[in-house]
């Protein structure tokens, strides 16, 4: 893996950042992700909900072990075939000055 040039940086700006600072950004940067992830589903085409839950997650966990994952699309599976799981809910566009 190659050496990161703005990790210092970045660990001096949160190291000053308070609590609530460093959650907020948490917050925001998880919100860009799920909402990056949802327009990368758009862009690859039709798919299935649970081809979409497939597809979202393997890009949002992407450390998520093979085997869990399976588990939970199995879970996902069984719900939507009981009609209890319509499918992961699409995150509302967000300005990017958004908190």
């Amino acid at each position: 893996m190659r050496p990161d040039p703005g990790l210092a940086r970045q660990l001096s700006i949160q190291r000053d950042m308070t609590e609530v600072e460093r959650g907020r950004v948490r917050e925001q940067l998880s919100r860009r992700a799920r909402l990056l992830a949802w327009r990368q589903s758009d862009t690859a085409g039709p798919m299935t909900e649970l081809e979409r839950a497939d597809f979202l997650l393997r890009r949002l966990y992407p450390a998520f072990p093979e085997a869990q994952l399976r588990q939970v699309l199995g879970q996902l599976a069984a719900a939507e075939a009981a009609g209890t799981w319509p499918g992961f809910q699409r995150p509302a566009p967000f300005d990017e000055e958004d908190p």
